[in-house]
């Protein structure tokens, strides 16, 4: 018979980054509910405080770390005072991505604005990540035992429409995202003797902040869509009402945070003991793989 304690995460120390709201948000309650103590990352001290409070709610408890994530020093004090505080971290959530807070200046030669738009995705969806993993992965290999997930994208596994990559997703993107998933696999060979689990969910198109502002910007700008009510625009995606810009979902219905949040506490709990260096497709079917 399947224990269902194996699911349960109580007594374990969860860090998740990017957590103010959306998915992050999600998966730090969706820990806090499995019995995980978190510590929460987001930009702003609201936010963060915010999703301290939801885990708290949930009956666990939390540390809030407001800092930018992308920064090195943050980066290490964040990981150390989650420890200091914890005395261990078990579990790693990197979910910082999408689009850069801020951008530094374009050189003056004809390449400049290319370069700063590549190095501003590197730094938010690739680099923050990583150095956030190597931060942590020292403690975890201490211990004996760790469970990393990194929050990729569809965007990682599959060449987009080009209207896509016209309009909502820039091609540094997708590439950034697919340079986290092979992070991921390398890194499940290289830790996997130590005792450390090693994976990546990958969401399709879900309801945030930022495809909030991708729906507007659609029923705002474009001819086709102009007038349209922008939350029944995003409804349609899943529908299947615009097959030229997105890939056909099977299920027919969007994913949610919560979809997210429960795939990665899947994989840091012991149900999933014998999975590395995965990346798991949450997209209704969009990406088959």
């Amino acid at each position: 018979m399947m224990n269902p304690n194996r699911r349960k995460l109580d007594g374990k120390v969860a860090l998740v980054s990017a957590a103010g709201r959306g998915i992050g948000r999600a998966i730090a309650i969706g820990l806090a509910e499995a019995g995980a103590s978190v510590a929460v990352n987001s930009y702003g001290e609201e936010t963060t405080n915010n999703t301290a409070d939801a885990v708290r709610a949930a009956g666990s408890e939390a540390l809030p770390l407001a800092g930018d994530i992308t920064d090195p020093d943050t980066i290490l004090s964040t990981a150390n005072r989650a420890r200091e505080h914890f005395g261990r971290i078990d579990i790693l959530v990197n979910n910082v991505g999408a689009g850069p807070k801020e951008m530094s200046e374009a050189e003056h030669h004809a390449l400049g604005p290319v370069a700063a738009l590549w190095d501003a995705l590197y730094d938010q969806n690739l680099r923050a990540a990583v150095l956030m993993t190597e931060a942590v992965v020292p403690n975890m290999i201490e211990q004996g035992h760790g469970k990393i997930v990194q929050v990729s994208s569809i965007a990682g596994k599959t060449s987009l429409s080009d209207q896509m990559l016209k309009i909502f997703a820039h091609p540094a993107y997708g590439a950034m995202k697919a340079a986290l998933c092979h992070y991921t696999t390398t890194l499940a060979e290289v830790l996997g003797p130590r005792g450390i689990n090693v994976n990546a969910v990958c969401p399709g198109i879900v309801w945030t902040d930022s495809w909030k502002s991708n729906a507007e910007n659609a029923v705002a700008n474009l001819p086709r869509f102009r007038g349209l009510d922008a939350r029944d625009w995003f409804e349609g995606i899943a529908r299947g009402d615009y097959p030229e810009i997105f890939d056909r979902t099977p299920l027919r219905r969007e994913q949610t945070v919560e979809d997210i949040a429960d795939a990665v506490v899947f994989l840091v709990s012991e149900a999933a003991r014998n999975i590395t260096g995965q990346s798991l497709m949450v997209d209704g079917g969009m990406v088959k793989s």
